[in-house]
């Protein structure tokens, strides 16, 4: 047992086991505490044992691949005074009074709460409770406090829409242990605002980076919030915007294509007998199938010498072959790629070195200026206003993970796979309507050691007794 047992009551010291019985793929034990002598609470009398009942209670734990039902056998007490007449039922610590579930019953419960794939209906009918019953006991233990910030945090928004207000939360997340310090319900400033605002001064200056994608907002809240820190812009999103950009442009030649085609095709046929079903052109074809030798790494991608017959352009074809196919049918394409290309390497070549990062990227931005792409000067653009923001990303931190400690980039990768945790979250749960138990849920499946502060009378204890 772990230290979780000190909010759920589970050891009892006195119990004997006084009978066990197995019956198919039950076993059955019978428990009670040994005779002892007992005084009246309120007079200090001496009590009388009345007899004993028995209680059957849920515990659904595996012992040697059998189910366990246990049967309390309770003493009666009756106050000898008669002026007393005070009565009371033996009590276990494991189970409370009046309930049919061990407290063990709720650990397993609040355990089961970590797997974001499961819903409350599923885990409830694993322990053979009530769905309403799951949640009232998640919520009762489960109470998780904002995390300190770090002297770096990342920042992010993720589609929740419960309701009209929170349609984007916001997440911000320790950059060093990948652990999410919180969840708000909006990334609006009438929720953001008051909430840094009641972090204390003296804790928002120890942050020095904020990590964030090119949402204007998130880098103003260096100005507003922190001021030791500086912003920085995640290289992801950077190499994002090309390459939405650069899918953009393909998108609409592919259009263009395929208006072409149906065109063709209404002169051959009569409107009234034309088939629904136009065939692909080549053109098309490429552009849909073979889109990604512009959109990938040309460092990623394998290119095979080898000739493989291409059922649709009844031809041979190697990796190369497809790739001058998609340039004939429009030369921009190489531009596109080759510019790309030049961002690619920029990135990856300056990891840790700022300072030559600066001399490179001024660079970069005199070439695409001079460039007659339109894609480009405007990313030229992009990177004059990010300037600053963006070599910040190339700086180098320690970070923690499967038990090890590693240099990294800054960047907004680890609070990407959060996202898709709350996202998972999200679609098992098929929709919530309270986010506190939402924001609870989330963060005690997330954080790699959960602290939960229990009902009003618990003490904070940590979820488990030792950290990774």
């Amino acid at each position: 047992m772990n230290s979780i047992t000190d909010i759920l009551d589970l050891v009892d010291l006195d119990i004997e086991i006084t009978d066990i019985q197995i019956i198919g793929h039950q076993k059955i034990l019978t428990l009670q505490t040994p005779p002892a002598v007992r005084f009246c609470p309120l007079c200090n009398f001496r009590m009388h044992s009345r007899g004993l009942k028995t209680r059957t209670i849920n515990h659904p734990v595996l012992q040697d691949g059998y189910s366990l039902v246990l049967k309390l056998r309770q003493r009666r007490w009756r106050c000898s005074n008669p002026l007393c007449g005070y009565t009371a039922n033996e009590e276990f610590h494991f189970v409370d009074k009046h309930k049919r579930n061990t407290n063990a019953t709720d650990m397993l419960i609040i355990n089961a709460f970590r797997d974001l794939s499961a819903s409350a209906v599923s885990i409830a009918k694993k322990f053979g409770v009530s769905d309403t019953y799951a949640l009232e006991t998640f919520d009762k233990y489960v109470k998780l406090e904002r995390l300190p910030l770090t002297d770096i945090i990342s920042v992010d928004e993720v589609h929740l829409d419960l309701d009209p207000y929170c349609k984007y939360a916001l997440i911000i997340q320790d950059f060093y242990t990948g652990d999410p310090i919180d969840l708000l319900q909006s990334r609006r400033s009438t929720s953001t605002e008051p909430y840094f605002t009641s972090i204390p001064m003296e804790e928002r200056r120890n942050v020095k980076y904020l990590i964030s994608d090119m949402y204007n907002p998130y880098i103003n809240y260096v100005d507003k919030y922190f001021p030791n820190a500086v912003s920085v812009v995640d290289s992801f999103h950077v190499i994002q915007w090309i390459n939405h950009s650069i899918e953009m442009y393909i998108r609409n030649l592919t259009k263009k294509y395929k208006q072409r085609d149906r065109e063709n095709y209404e002169q051959q046929w009569h409107p009234e007998v034309m088939p629904d079903y136009i065939p692909q052109s080549r053109e098309v074809y490429l552009l849909q199938k073979y889109r990604w030798l512009i959109l990938s790494n040309q460092s990623n991608i394998t290119y095979h010498n080898e000739l493989r017959r291409d059922k649709h352009l009844n031809c041979l074809m190697n990796t190369y072959d497809y790739e001058d196919a998609l340039f004939q049918i429009d030369p921009n394409l190489r531009e596109l790629r080759d510019l790309k290309e030049l961002y690619i390497a920029f990135n990856t070549r300056n990891a840790g070195h700022p300072m030559d990062a600066r001399l490179d990227l001024d660079e970069l931005i005199s070439v695409y200026l001079q460039s007659s792409n339109p894609i480009f000067i405007d990313f030229a653009d992009l990177l004059i206003r990010f300037h600053d923001y963006i070599l910040n990303s190339f700086v180098m931190a320690e970070r923690h993970g499967s038990g090890k400690i590693y240099d990294s980039r800054l960047s907004n990768g680890p609070i990407e796979s959060i996202n898709r945790k709350v996202k998972d979250l999200k679609r098992a749960g098929r929709g919530y309507r309270n986010f506190e138990h939402f924001r609870s849920r989330f963060l005690f499946a997330a954080r790699r050691n959960p602290v939960i502060t229990g009902s009003s009378n618990s003490h904070p204890v940590s979820y488990y007794q030792n950290e990774d």
